[in-house]
């Protein structure tokens, strides 16, 4: 956990230490799932969780649903979350965005490679009532493989490979299991189920025909099917649902942009520079790990590099009061050969009609590809605006919290490093103590989106929601979506009465000039 902790104060999901296999198998779960209401800075049980009632034997948890949450272990409750956000959560920089990702999905489900065991039995839980109630509730712990005996669990540790998915695949058994996945539902009063399952959905509005797409990440397993379903998608207006996306591939994001915006059809305005500082080790790293030169593109002539030279010296930077040295400014070119033909891109046969309205809904835990992919969309002509859910973590309640975090660029597993670390040093005692099946990710490269600053990396740029929702409920989305649908239709329609007026006004103007004459 010092190990642990140490990566979680850079707030940064690429440079984070992950725990070795056999930890990983091993969640907490807690017997609520809790909804923040940013009006009154309550915490409310939003569900009792009934994989939780069947574990312990007994009910109870099913008794608090929608009852107001005074303290958490004999502290203030919000207090409480604000802190466990701030020590844990590495999603944002934003402790609005951390906040809202610890009630989504953090606090109640807490994997021990990422979190401390508890050091009690159980946790208490203070009700506001007449008179306060306060309620003990036992810890439970699911594991999600067998093990035979506590050598399997230390063998794991040592000799397998680490395990990055285990909550998420937890959060999802439970989700479903619960039956809190809004989407995996299917029927709705007002929404028609199109197609798509796990991590990508697509829906339409009954009254206005509009197209609902929830995109969960930007992983590469999914990718045909988030093709086939961005194809699909009719209408003139779209709503994605990027809440809780942590990113994945930055060439699927690329590609659906070049899809979605009519500006990115142009290879110049789609890719974005990237900077890799220069260091000893970055350098040596990158000559003994292939980098497929292929795929890495030259920005002063977008041409392809066919060797090394983008780790060359390009210019000096200040950042943090600290100069130093960065290489060529390049990007990375998702095709390897010719820009449109690779596996990333989203093809049409027939003329492309794009549509005319695209919104956003985001928790602000969007990461990586994710906001590499909504920091591009903001700039596009025919997107409108983001929409977030959730927030208030500050006293103010306009407070904007960011729409996304994006905290760097490549990422080198630990046993690479460790590979990388004997090939330059004789003696690698300093770093081979560690179990084997841990690993590191590393921060080597940065992004540049030129509409928010040619001149500084994304990680260090706030982009703001342009509107907050004061719903949290991320398991009923249906209001934010009819929210987002409502304003469209209304600014549509405060649009259609604008130009009617100017039109009467010119008509008049015309009239009076022609009776004067």
């Amino acid at each position: 956990m010092a190990v642990t902790s140490c990566f979680k104060k850079l707030k940064d999901f690429h440079t984070t230490y992950f725990a070795p296999y056999g930890y990983a198998q091993f969640n907490v779960l807690f017997p609520f799932i809790f909804e923040f209401l940013p009006l009154t800075k309550q915490i409310k049980v939003k569900f009792g969780i009934n994989l939780y009632s069947s574990i312990i034997g007994n009910n109870l948890n099913m008794n608090y649903t929608n009852r107001i949450v005074t303290k958490i272990d004999g502290i203030n409750a919000l207090e409480y979350m604000k802190n466990f956000a701030d020590k844990y959560s590495i999603m944002s920089k934003d402790s609005s965005v951390r906040l809202n990702s610890v009630f989504r999905e953090e606090f109640w489900l807490q994997n021990l490679a990422e979190y401390p065991l508890p050091l009690k039995n159980n946790i208490t839980f203070t009700f506001l009532d007449r008179d306060e109630t306060t309620i003990t509730f036992p810890y439970v712990i699911i594991i999600t493989k067998k093990f035979d005996n506590q050598s399997h669990i230390e063998n794991e540790n040592r000799f397998s490979l680490s395990l990055t998915y285990t909550t998420r695949n937890a959060f999802n058994y439970i989700i479903n299991l619960e039956k809190l996945n809004w989407y995996e539902q299917k029927k709705n009063n007002n929404f028609n189920y199109i197609m798509g399952n796990t991590d990508v959905y697509y829906y339409i509005h009954k009254n206005t025909n509009t197209s609902i797409i929830r995109l969960g990440s930007f992983d590469i397993e999914p990718i045909e099917d988030v093709k086939q379903i961005f194809l699909a998608a009719t209408g003139e207006t779209l709503i994605i649902d990027l809440i809780g996306n942590r990113g994945g591939q930055s060439c699927l994001a690329y590609g659906l942009l070049n899809y979605l915006v009519p500006e990115y059809s142009s290879l110049h305005l789609l890719y974005e520079p990237m900077d890799g500082r220069i260091t000893k080790p970055l350098q040596t790293f990158a000559t003994i790990f292939s980098l497929f030169p292929d795929s890495i593109l030259d920005l002063r002539n977008f041409s392809l590099f066919t060797n090394m030279e983008w780790m060359k010296p390009y210019i000096n930077y200040t950042r943090g009061n600290l100069t130093d040295e960065y290489s060529m400014k390049w990007s990375i070119n998702c095709d390897g050969q010719v820009f449109g033909t690779g596996k990333y891109w989203i093809k049409n046969g027939t003329d492309k009609n794009y549509f005319k309205s695209i919104y956003v809904l985001t928790d602000g835990s969007c990461g990586s590809a994710c906001s590499l992919f909504l920091s591009k969309l903001k700039y596009a002509s025919n997107f409108k605006k983001i929409y977030g859910i959730g927030g208030g973590y500050y006293n103010n309640d306009n407070d904007l919290f960011e729409s996304s975090s994006y905290a760097g660029g490549g990422a080198f597993n630990w046993n690479d490093l460790v590979q990388y670390h004997n090939q330059i040093n004789n003696d690698s005692s300093s770093i081979d103590y560690l179990p084997t099946s841990a690993y590191l990710n590393l921060n080597v490269f940065e992004l540049y989106i030129n509409a928010l600053d040619r001149d500084y990396p994304r990680e260090f740029l706030k982009q703001p929601i342009d509107r907050r929702l004061n719903s949290g409920d991320y398991f009923n989305i249906d209001q934010s979506l009819e929210k987002i649908i409502h304003d469209h239709i209304q600014s549509n329609g405060n649009r259609l009465i604008a130009y009617s007026l100017i039109k009467i006004i010119i008509f008049n103007l015309l009239l009076i000039i022609f009776l004067i004459n």
